[in-house]
């Protein structure tokens, strides 16, 4: 075998090396979202669903809803006809009682839920757990400008 010869299979031995190399590898990826903004719509937010943050917590974004079931408790609701997945709950709020203000002013609003995920047994057993530090409503209406 020549030089040239020995050179090109060297080099093909490589890129078959690294191809299989590279079919090994594993990617991991965390979603995280844009930063909330001031309140007023910008014209596209997060879909609904649940989003690990970089530091630790997750964010719940869809629709808040009381669920009577097994003594009842607040979740964070998504899905649409289209998808057939409508009701779905994204996540349940461990730590929000039914009557808590802050929950009942936004029963029925889209929201954010922030919060640490919780892990374990639960009695609840309808969806992930949070355990939330802080809610918001948000809308699609665009505020007035003045």
């Amino acid at each position: 075998m020549n030089r040239t010869a020995a050179g090109i299979v060297a080099i093909l031995a490589l890129v078959a090396l690294l191809a299989l190399a590279g079919c090994g590898a594993t990617e991991t990826t965390t979603t995280t979202p844009p930063p909330a903004d001031d309140g007023l719509s910008t014209g596209s937010r997060l879909a609904p669903g649940l989003y690990d943050l970089g530091d630790g917590t997750a964010e719940a974004v869809g629709t808040l809803q009381w669920i009577d079931l097994e003594g009842g408790f607040w979740a964070v609701i998504g899905g649409t006809e289209a998808t057939g997945d409508v009701g779905t709950t994204i996540a349940v709020i461990a730590n929000a009682a039914k009557d808590d203000p802050a929950y009942v002013a936004l029963d029925g609003s889209v929201v954010r839920v922030v919060g640490e995920r919780m892990s374990g047994v639960s009695v609840r057993m309808a969806g992930p757990e949070i355990e939330a530090s802080s809610i918001e409503g948000f809308s699609d209406t665009p505020a007035a400008y003045e």
